[in-house]
């Protein structure tokens, strides 16, 4: 194999375990994102929608709220199903919220 696609290789590989490492370790067994108790515990906000789109994917945005239960931060999207129901998702997101260190360049 040629260096090139040796080094294209390992960068997708690197990519590939850095993505699978965002949700290892969390136990989400018993958490459907009804309520509080429920949430869906998440390390980004790309896995609120990733969850989003596997459950409900016919769905209409409505509110994405940012909501403090507990001393845990939650955020709660609200969605209008193809049958006009609305539903709510809540996503504890406590591991990764306020964490967010931003340097100065």
């Amino acid at each position: 194999m040629k260096k090139p696609a040796k080094f294209g290789l390992i960068i997708s590989l690197l990519i590939l375990l850095t993505s699978c490492s965002a949700t290892k370790n969390i136990d989400n067994t018993g958490r459907d994102g009804s309520s509080f108790e429920k949430a869906i515990i998440v390390m980004n906000i790309d896995q609120e929608y990733e969850y989003l789109r596997k459950v409900c994917s016919d769905c209409q945005l409505l509110q994405q709220s940012l909501i403090s239960n507990n001393k845990k931060f939650y955020d709660v999207i609200k969605l209008k199903k193809a049958n006009g129901k609305e539903v709510s998702y809540y996503f504890d997101i406590s591991k990764f919220y306020g964490k967010t260190s931003f340097s100065r360049f």
